[in-house]
């Protein structure tokens, strides 16, 4: 099989996933809310989420390109090694130019870029820390940005996929606000195969962002999307199964969330 082979393949196989999803996913989110399981509360911030996003867009880069909005404080590019997750993880350390939120600052982490199904690939299974070859480097990664966050005190945290993955883990681990965007769960009933090991999330003001017929947003969790994440997911309609990759960027998100302004 050819790659375009192979990409209609995984087209159809999300389409599938996604209808399982629309019909077992309010079942699981009422399961939960009965339980009375720990989770954060929404934002409620239309322009605080979008200022989230766009921090969490320009990690990639660390350009500064925010709009006006944001003006980038510190910028920590990793020391790659050929490998997304050698040495220290990416990060920039935002500050809110105008508005309400004046003058506070964001910790955005750098996620895993998207240049096709490889990667996608690559996002859903650094979720799997029972593998050792993958799962010790994840958690040294948490482990490092939760350092970070402890270090640089920042009002927010954000990011998107691995890095929205990550920030998920941090706010367990601190009760830092802020919102993650496709990212995959770091829950998991299996203790070896956890990642949200911190207890501080419950009642904290963090959103977790996820667009349908995103591969990462569906496979990339052991409990299914609703079941695996510090909070409730806010799902986003992206742009059908034509073209799952563009469902999981973050300029994708970027977009849809500027228009709630």
């Amino acid at each position: 099989m050819g790659l375009m082979d192979w990409m209609d393949v995984a087209e159809n196989v999300v389409k599938g996933v996604q209808k399982v999803q629309d019909r077992v996913g309010p079942i699981e989110r009422l399961a939960i809310q009965a339980l009375g399981s720990a989770s954060t509360t929404n934002l409620d911030d239309n322009l605080l989420t979008f200022l989230l996003a766009l921090a969490a867009f320009d990690s990639y880069t660390l350009l500064g390109n925010c709009k006006g909005r944001l003006e980038l404080k510190i910028s920590q590019f990793q020391n790659l090694l050929g490998s997304n997750m050698q040495n220290k993880i990416q990060y920039g350390i935002y500050e809110i130019c105008e508005g309400r939120h004046k003058g506070k600052k964001i910790l955005a982490y750098r996620g895993t870029e998207v240049s096709g199904l490889v990667t996608l690939l690559q996002d859903i299974s650094l979720a799997l820390p029972s593998l050792t070859y993958l799962g010790q480097p994840i958690k040294e990664a948490i482990d490092s940005a939760v350092e970070i966050a402890l270090k640089h005190k920042p009002d927010f945290i954000c990011g998107h996929s691995l890095g929205g993955l990550i920030t998920e883990c941090v706010c367990s681990e601190t009760g830092i606000p802020g919102a993650s965007f496709n990212a995959p769960g770091p829950w998991s009933t299996i203790p070896s195969n956890n990642l949200l090991t911190g207890n501080k999330y419950n009642g904290v003001k963090f959103e977790v962002h996820l667009t349908r017929n995103d591969p990462v947003s569906l496979f990339g969790s052991y409990m299914g999307p609703e079941c695996s994440h510090v909070g409730h997911p806010i799902w986003h309609l992206g742009v059908g199964t034509e073209d799952v990759i563009a469902n999981h960027k973050m300029e994708l998100m970027l977009n849809d969330l500027e228009k709630l302004l």
